[in-house]
């Protein structure tokens, strides 16, 4: 791939602008489906959305990690489901960078665009065989399945030893049974159904060490040099799994703000000369802001320091990653205000804000999203103490 067939982060996020319109119309059939319309997964493709962290050897762009989130934020806008399955499948292809390079061969050495889902409790079985591992197992939460070819399932190779031994665990369509158990409240479309695996052999080439993530002295760093693939994987996972809930965020507000410059309440106030609705307006629109502010502080940070082949300093790590794992519980107290405020109408199927509302609460559950943890974390290193957690 040239540079000049690289397309701009501008031109990206028109990309994802106007194609907004169609995720809005394919909602229904999505949720319906339950999981996104083959179209979808295609379009992403066509727009070069996969591509994003993808290395330039491998036929992707190779961008500034920020450029993928704001994608993500944008798409969420209109579709949080079609967000959350773009966010957490594309993600997947900056982690099979840092692997081996054997294992980057045997997803990408025929077709650049196939894609890898994953579910990263440690579910797996693994006992050791040869130069590898026997594995068993079965995965709940694995989004956008359907349409992918490959499977990152997480594991503790060794219990004696606990989270020194988590690693992820790359297995090939053929090895593994997809069982469709997704029904649920929210984010209905992701297809994000349980992953079986029966004594399926795991090279050790396709094995990732998160104790190496954490330090950024992964395999794939050998072929893969650039200061991308240099971040921290909690950094870069994490964010994506916070990231539709703030695009979908701004989607409710926009909705919000569509619908109150038209509703008059049961005793005749109009929405818009409501002061109080003027004021939330304004609240939520400032917290989007702040929110977006301090992610692209904190990646700049990160890229300054990889650029300059650096150690991103670990006190900024885990304020970074205390950071990001709030934003799910701001964004569901926000999106929560705009509901209350949408009056009866919100009760309603199809309502738009109650419908993405509804999707970002269903994410508050992520193990990722759940914020005490990072907390405690944080305020324990204000306090001058360490933290071990290997997600930072």
């Amino acid at each position: 791939m040239t540079k000049k067939s690289i397309p701009s982060p501008e031109e990206l996020y028109k990309r994802a602008r106007d194609i907004k319109p169609v995720l809005e119309s394919r909602a229904e059939e999505t949720a319906n489906l339950r999981r996104l319309p083959d179209e979808t997964i295609k379009d992403f493709k066509d727009l070069g959305f996969f591509r994003i962290l993808q290395p330039a050897r491998w036929d992707g762009y190779e961008m500034d990690p920020i450029v993928f989130y704001k994608v993500t934020g944008i798409i969420a806008e209109a579709c949080m489901t079609s967000a959350w399955v773009f966010s957490v499948v594309a993600v997947h292809n900056w982690q099979i960078s840092v692997y081996d390079e054997k294992a980057q061969q045997e997803v990408w050495g025929d077709d650049s665009s196939v894609l890898i889902s994953s579910s990263y409790a440690p579910k797996g079985i693994a006992k050791p065989e040869g130069d590898g591992y026997r594995v068993s197992g079965e995965w709940d939460w694995s989004s956008g399945s359907d349409h992918c070819d490959w499977f990152f399932g997480g594991a503790v190779l060794d219990p004696t030893v606990g989270f020194e031994s988590f690693v992820t665990l790359l297995i090939p369509r053929e090895d593994y049974e997809i069982i469709d158990n997704w029904h649920v409240y929210g984010l209905k479309g992701t297809g994000s159904k349980r992953i079986k695996v029966h004594d399926a052999f795991v090279p050790n080439y396709r094995i990732h060490y998160l104790k190496d993530a954490f330090v950024s002295e992964s395999p794939g760093n050998k072929t893969n040099p650039g200061p991308l693939y240099k971040l921290p994987f909690g950094q870069v996972f994490t964010h994506s799994v916070a990231i539709p809930s703030l695009g979908a965020y701004k989607g409710a507000l926009e909705s919000f703000i569509d619908g109150a410059k038209s509703r008059i309440s049961s005793f005749g106030v109009e929405a818009k000369s409501n002061p109080v609705t003027s004021a939330l307006i304004a609240e939520v629109t400032l917290e989007i802001d702040q929110m977006w502010n301090t992610l692209e502080a904190n990646f700049k940070v990160m890229m300054e320091a990889v650029n300059n082949s650096e150690k991103i300093d670990i006190n900024d790590r885990i304020k970074f990653r205390h950071q990001v794992g709030v934003i799910n519980d701001r964004c569901v107290a926000g999106a929560l205000k705009l509901v209350k405020a949408s009056g009866g109408a919100s009760v309603y199927l199809g309502h738009d804000v109650m419908n993405k509302f509804i999707d970002i609460m269903t994410t508050q559950v992520h193990v990722a999203n759940i914020s005490d943890p990072f907390a405690i974390d944080y305020g324990s290193s204000i306090l001058g103490g360490e933290t071990e957690n290997l997600m930072l």
